[in-house]
């Protein structure tokens, strides 16, 4: 069933990309971003050991640009198909082909002369670039060392005259290998261990893993990691320890390569535990705080792993605070504010009609923002990027919006007043870090503050991204998010994926291609919520595209931009989409 879905997501994203071709007969006006990052790594092919699977996928692309012409390169141009082609077994690449094959706009595509001219183009253009780049290098260097440095031209005539290059693969594999180790882990995860370490038992390599690996990538926040403190919890409650396993499990699968099954089996052997120990840890009414500890790790775990259409959505986690009574358990802590801030920002990606058939979780319904301390509410949570006061704040913009009921719609424009007043003098804070890192939260806190004025005006304004307020909000929130790291040790799992979403639906396609553009390291990382977030932008390509520039106010274009029929990939019916 998986492999069919599989199969049927790949042939959606070639569709996609045949349709927004489509738009562009000559392909002058193509966005040639997508296309020419593959083609780099398809014409220079990585050599690392730990890029097998990568070096192989790309060499399938190779292979069927060799067969069925060079146009076909072309499919990736909205970046979607490589990473799913990258998902099929030769079987299903062989029908994937075979369908592709029986539809006239893809053989119009390989037939096209103008995709071939394009192509080699492109790949032109990319050996100028890298040719330039060097000799930019070269020429730097020399500035420093007062070595002459040769042109291009002479370099070439001079490599011609020698008998064979000065460089061995030995000694280039070697560089490479260095320059890696000195490098380390530049994602969401800081560290892996040896996989020889296993004296200890896999449960202590899967908990070395969590300490070193995983917990510093979470918060910039180090003094206040909850992640940290729920190894204290875990050490008396069965249902966090397993939680955490299994969270461990499912991320250094990803790395260890060799014991990738091993990892994986563990994964859903200590998932399951987990659920059925906390199962009995409610139902006898024990240690709740460790009950809601579970939950979060369980819903980060599916987050970031659960992509299943017919499984369970993340969201079910949060089950857990229909069952424990409210008054055992603290609204305000770390734990609470993560489970609810997810589904907040996750509802603002549903439509009004949805919101009134869901059922909302009592952690959403429930006043918990009047008993905020006043000195916490525009504190920064180190495992959100955000304040207490601005989740309230995006929550009440959604129920203003969606909310239609007499009283709330005669006083509704007088609620979005204040909510975009109290937007604008929000001054997010914080003292758990200082320096660099700083600046990323204070950063990260203020995209989401001006997402959230781009939200408002949008969703409850009806302003459209041609309104001049929204151009210049927009403008404001990609310069804050393109300053942010996307990888080294400031950056974190608190980038701001719920801002990056507002700004590229509310900015023109070279705005959003920047975006898109400056997450690639994101993206091809470690696992995250936020290709998800991009495959469900690149389908409102086209609807977006096809929106009234002349029109700068359109009450309800928001809902419409969330309805299935805009989207030209299919949206998961029982899936809400992750924006945390």
């Amino acid at each position: 069933m998986d492999a069919d879905r599989r199969l049927v997501k790949a042939l959606e994203a070639a569709n996609d990309a045949l349709q927004h071709l489509s738009m562009s007969s000559d392909f002058g006006t193509l966005d040639c971003t997508h296309i020419d990052r593959l083609l780099a790594r398809v014409v220079d092919l990585p050599t690392e050991g730990n890029q097998r699977n990568s070096r192989r996928n790309l060499l399938v692309i190779r292979q069927w640009m060799i067969t069925e012409g060079p146009g076909v390169v072309l499919l990736e141009v909205l970046g979607q198909l490589y990473w799913r082609l990258g998902e099929l077994n030769g079987k299903q690449f062989e029908k994937f082909k075979t369908t592709m094959q029986t539809q006239q706009p893809y053989q119009t595509l390989i037939s096209n002369q103008g995709a071939v001219t394009l192509v080699i183009q492109r790949i032109r253009y990319i050996q100028r670039s890298k040719s330039d780049a060097c000799q930019d290098f070269l020429c730097e260097l020399s500035d420093l060392t007062g070595m002459k440095v040769d042109s291009p031209m002479a370099e070439i005539e001079r490599l011609r005259a020698s008998s064979s290059s000065p460089f061995t693969p030995q000694s280039v594999q070697s560089m490479e290998s260095t320059a890696s180790q000195e490098t380390g882990f530049i994602g969401l995860i800081k560290y892996v261990p040896s996989g020889s370490l296993l004296s200890g038992g896999i449960e202590q390599l899967l908990i070395d893993f969590y300490i070193n690996g995983i917990c510093p990538g979470r918060t910039l926040a180090t003094g206040s990691n909850p992640y940290l403190s729920f190894l204290q919890l875990a050490k008396t409650c069965e249902s966090t320890r397993y939680a955490l396993l299994s969270l461990s499990a499912s991320y250094i699968g990803e790395y260890l390569h060799s014991d990738k099954e091993r990892y994986h089996q563990a994964e859903l052997y200590y998932s399951t535990e987990a659920l059925h120990a906390l199962t009995r840890q409610i139902s006898n009414g024990e240690n709740y705080d460790a009950a809601l500890a579970t939950s979060m790790l369980l819903m980060h775990h599916d987050a970031v792993n659960n992509t299943d259409e017919m499984g369970l959505c993340w969201s079910c986690h949060a089950n857990v605070y229909d069952i424990i009574p409210s008054e055992l358990f603290n609204h305000h802590s770390d734990t609470a504010l993560f489970i609810r801030s997810q589904l907040v920002l996750a509802r603002t990606s549903q439509t009004a009609s949805q919101l009134h058939n869901t059922r909302l979780h009592t952690l959403e319904t429930q006043n918990w923002y009047e008993g905020t301390p006043p000195t916490d509410a525009q504190r920064i949570c180190g495992i959100l990027g955000l304040s207490p006061q601005l989740v309230f704040l995006v929550s009440s913009i959604t129920s203003l919006a969606t909310d239609n009921k007499a009283p709330m719609d005669s006083h509704r424009a007088m609620y979005a007043q204040l909510h975009e007043s109290q937007l604008q003098s929000l001054r997010q804070w914080t003292t758990d870090v200082q320096g660099d890192a700083h600046e990323v939260m204070i950063a990260t806190a203020e995209a989401f503050r001006l997402a959230a004025l781009i939200y408002l005006r949008c969703r409850v304004y009806g302003l459209t991204r041609f309104h001049p307020t929204i151009m210049e909000l927009n403008d404001a929130l990609i310069q804050v998010i393109l300053s942010l790291p996307v990888k080294g040790h400031l950056y974190t799992a608190i980038y701001p994926v719920w801002p990056l979403f507002i700004a590229a639906v509310t900015a023109n396609s070279d705005k959003r291609d920047r975006l898109y553009q400056r997450v690639v390291p994101i993206r091809e990382g470690d696992k995250n919520t936020l290709p998800s977030v991009l495959q469900r932008v690149s389908g409102l390509r086209i609807w977006l595209a096809r929106q009234d520039s002349t029109q700068q106010c359109r009450a309800g274009w928001w809902d419409e931009m969330l309805q299935p029929s805009s989207s030209t990939s299919a949206l998961p019916t029982n899936r809400l989409l992750c924006l945390g």
